[in-house]
């Protein structure tokens, strides 16, 4: 255990967030959903069905992207960590990385007249340039504002809640136009392309909304306290059980939207139907939406392990439902079940991030919300790219052909597995991680008063 000599306090709130800035900071989540709404959902098959992208080389992609987006994250954890503006150590990350974000994304859906080779590759670097300029040092910045807006635990869970409401409610409005929008954009290459540039620019305005409108109130009193180096933080670390507990936790609740891109192919191919896409997303992320609004006053009562607890209840039934009723009417309950369970969690997840925020603090005297964000971070981004690639994988070992008339009877079969089952895997291991992670729950109340009492009663 590392010694504490002279814990780095805090500034006591003196205005706490109201929901003009709770809103503010929301509007980063919307943003986030409008990323999403193609990476987790429509990618896969854009580039399987329209850039016509070997399933071998996605897998591939997805990946080894994943494996390179893990540590870029612990570089921008270590980054936002040091940094010391005006605007406070997130927030300006916000605006550094707007520009390069939307070309980024802009372009990730553009089909270049080259190759099959010379496709794959540009797949991979605008891939990349998402995950660094978007998912990593936009999103890991935006997770660590939570941190740093209040330290008052159930206000977390109270903003973190609402923001992921308004970001769901945002994805419930795309999911209802998305293939419309497409085809009304001219379809094909040119409509995605068209389609995801529009949705590039209104997610910049989110991010830049979120700089402008919140403020930065948990902050060091002794500013001249030395900046951490590799060495500590790594020390850190490691004095920290619960930042490797959560992020085994990310990786394996992050393979459950990455399996989500088996949802295409699953209504093209079994119900045979590619227009329940829009309404099967719909009622996945209206019921997620529903599920946030009545649990934002409901889970700082129940606690967020008990409320993580039922999620995963709700997420299996959910998942295995299709395999004993496949008419439409039972999609859409198991559709409907696959968006409430979710929601819980992520309504939970963030303040769980901040408790092994506080946790080292209290047990190291240091604090560190870039970092630990950032290795939770690089958990979820490996759980993506594991579930990217056992997808990829998967259909390719079921003999999926891109752009065919039919598919075989094993294809469809792997199809229909990767649809449950594999969704399945992941909410079972959640389940049994929850369980070690009571113990943390249980020390919180005695950790934040013994913090409390030492930025009262400094060691100096």
């Amino acid at each position: 255990m590392l010694t504490v000599t002279n814990p780095p306090l805090q500034k006591q709130e003196s205005k706490p967030p109201g929901y003009g800035e709770m809103l503010c900071y929301a509007m980063g989540s919307a943003a986030g959903s409008l990323v999403a709404l193609g990476a987790s959902t429509y990618l896969n098959f854009f580039w399987s069905d329209i850039a016509l992208i070997p399933l071998g080389a996605i897998g591939s992609i997805m990946l080894i992207s994943r494996i390179l987006d893990g540590g870029t994250d612990i570089l921008i954890g270590f980054l936002v960590d040091r940094t010391n503006t005006r605007w406070g150590k997130a927030r300006p990350w916000l605006l550094w990385m707007a520009l390069p974000g939307f070309l980024s994304l802009s372009a990730l859906y553009f089909v270049p007249n080259l190759s099959e080779t010379g496709r794959i590759i540009y797949a991979f670097i605008t891939y990349n340039c998402v995950a660094f300029f978007i998912n990593t040092a936009m999103a890991l910045p935006l997770q660590s504002l939570l941190a740093l807006i209040t330290d008052d635990p159930k206000k977390r869970v109270t903003i973190n809640m609402f923001n992921n409401m308004i970001g769901t409610t945002v994805t419930v409005l795309s999911n209802m136009i998305v293939l419309p929008a497409i085809e009304k954009l001219g379809g094909g290459q040119q409509g995605y392309f068209r389609f995801f540039t529009i949705l590039s620019a209104l997610a910049t305005i989110g991010y830049l909304i979120t700089f402008a409108g919140t403020r930065e109130r948990v902050q060091k009193v002794n500013k001249d306290e030395p900046k951490i180096g590799v060495v500590e933080a790594i020390k850190l670390f490691f004095a920290n059980k619960w930042w490797i507990v959560v992020t085994i936790f990310q990786t394996f609740s992050y393979l459950y939207p990455a399996f989500m891109s088996i949802n295409m192919y699953y209504m093209t191919w079994i119900m045979k139907d590619p227009s329940l896409m829009g309404p099967f997303q719909s009622v996945m992320f209206t019921a997620m939406l529903v599920t946030l609004i009545v649990g934002t006053p409901i889970v700082p009562r129940v606690g967020k392990i008990n409320a993580a607890f039922a999620a995963m209840l709700v997420q299996t039934i959910g998942n295995l439902l299709p395999l004993v009723n496949t008419t439409v009417p039972a999609l859409m309950v198991a559709s409907a079940l696959r968006g409430g369970g979710p929601a819980i969690l992520l309504g939970t997840t963030g303040a769980f991030m901040c408790d092994v925020v506080e946790y080292g603090e209290w047990k190291t005297g240091r604090r560190i919300e870039g970092l630990t964000f950032s290795a939770a971070s690089m958990g979820g981004k490996v759980g993506l790219g594991l579930g990217g690639l056992v997808v990829a994988f998967l259909l390719a070992r079921g003999g999926y052909v891109g752009g065919a008339a039919t598919q075989t009877p094993e294809a469809l079969n792997m199809i229909k597995i990767i649809f449950t089952w594999c969704h399945q895997s992941g909410s079972l291991v959640c389940t049994i991680l929850l369980f070690i992670l009571r113990k943390l729950d249980a020390q919180m109340p005695q950790i934040m008063a013994d913090l409390a009492a030492r930025r009262q009663n400094p060691v100096n």
